[in-house]
């Protein structure tokens, strides 16, 4: 019997750990903007998580999102971001741009997004998985090779939309302190403008038909 309370106590203890890793802390709430962030098990950054509140409908906010000339204008450091492939209606591939801090190079990655409507819960999710090979890296930027992102948009209500934004990247600066700055205050200015740049006449009034949901829609 002492032998195995032994192993329980051992159980609790590693379920224990485990959920303390995977909490995460609120970091900043200002402005409507709260920002999140938690150790990443077997890396040496955290990941961070930003959430709002848009009062537009998640259409609204997926086509503001799918418009990449638009990146520099409100996803905060974008320098360029294009679509390089389009692989099907809901897999696409892109090539994005972003300035670093102080005097280090441009960084660039390479991501396949993957998009998803779930109807029961009225919710869109935009999964980014890194492709670093993809193509030859640039001598006017650096290459990330670390980095996973995630945008969910959730109706809440017949208008306003819960967004949460999602990412864990490895900006490959020297020291984890200015990483961490750096990947915070983006998530914080992100969000902002994505709250922005939707009140452009150009995203208002988007509406996806039934058609358009159902090819967005995974097939059980």
């Amino acid at each position: 019997m002492p032998r195995y309370r032994h192993v329980s106590l051992l159980l609790i203890c590693f379920i224990a750990v485990a959920d303390a890793i995977t909490v995460w802390s609120l970091i900043e709430d200002k402005a409507g903007v709260q920002v999140f962030s938690r150790e990443e098990p077997g890396q040496d950054l955290k990941r961070f998580k930003a959430q709002t509140r848009v009062d537009d409908p998640a259409d609204t906010i997926l086509a503001a999102l799918q418009d990449t000339k638009a990146c520099p204008e409100w996803v905060h450091n974008c320098v360029s971001n294009k679509m390089v492939e389009m692989i099907d209606v809901k897999t696409r591939i892109y090539h994005t741009t972003v300035n670093a801090p102080l005097w280090f190079k441009h960084r660039d990655f390479y991501q396949q997004a993957h998009v998803v409507y779930e109807p029961k819960e009225r919710v869109f999710t935009i999964s980014f998985q890194s492709r670093p090979d993809y193509a030859p890296e640039s001598n006017q930027a650096v290459r990330i090779h670390d980095v996973e992102m995630t945008w969910t948009l959730k109706a809440v209500g017949q208008r306003e939309t819960e967004v949460t934004y999602e990412v864990y990247i490895d900006p490959r600066l020297p020291f984890k302190s200015i990483n961490h700055a750096m990947i915070k205050r983006s998530m914080y200015k992100t969000l902002q403008g994505l709250a922005e740049i939707v009140q452009s006449p150009k995203y208002k009034g988007t509406t996806y038909t039934e058609a358009e949901l159902e090819m967005l829609s995974e097939v059980e």
